[in-house]
């Protein structure tokens, strides 16, 4: 059955050719991450606020 073979292939797969990250480097990536997706969540705002008052600035505030 090629199922079973595919998940056997897969689990011998994880544990022997892929290198997971220490502790620290995941805290690392997680504070990058979770840096980067507040910043961009602050860009968001400003730009979206920016293009409400430019629209109602042209159309005037329904």
């Amino acid at each position: 059955m090629k199922v079973v073979q595919y998940i056997k292939d897969s689990f011998v797969e994880f544990r022997e050719h892929v290198t997971w990250p220490s502790f620290s480097d995941l805290q690392r990536d997680t504070i990058i991450v979770a840096i980067a997706t507040v910043l961009l969540a602050i860009f968001l705002y400003a730009v979206d606020t920016l293009f409400t008052q430019v629209l109602n600035f042209i159309y005037g505030a329904f």
